[in-house]
């Protein structure tokens, strides 16, 4: 049995594992696919294997953590607050994804459009 947990901030589809995980969900499978492991290495899934592996990377990445706020429990004001102080390009887009208010979802894409012309 592998454990494995959706560490990205929006929905995480797997499909030749049949999975569709939700921002912060843990499932047990048999085994690992081709995906997960490209998952797994890309730094979408953490992995129970992994244990230590995931706690240093939790370490790392506190702050990106506490970014990860679930935008859709708070306010549109607060979170298009939150939006402008962010700098992640794919927990943007995972934002994206998932975000239903309008106006926050302009906030979104025109801070992608910010991000993508400061990389370039």
């Amino acid at each position: 049995m592998l454990t494995i947990k959706n560490i990205r901030p929006g929905i995480l589809v797997i499909p030749d594992a049949g999975l569709k995980l939700k921002p912060g969900q843990t499932v047990e499978i048999e085994k690992g696919t081709r995906q997960i492991e490209s998952a797994l290495k890309k730094g979408y899934l953490a992995s129970g294997d992994h244990k230590e592996a995931e706690d240093q990377k939790t370490a790392e990445n506190h702050v990106q953590e506490s970014d990860a706020v679930d935008l859709s429990k708070l306010s549109a004001s607060e979170a298009i607050s939150r939006v402008n102080a962010k700098a992640d390009l794919e927990m943007i887009k995972g934002h994206l994804e998932t975000e239903k208010r309008r106006t926050v979802i302009e906030a979104l894409k025109s801070r992608l459009e910010d991000l993508h012309g400061a990389a370039h």
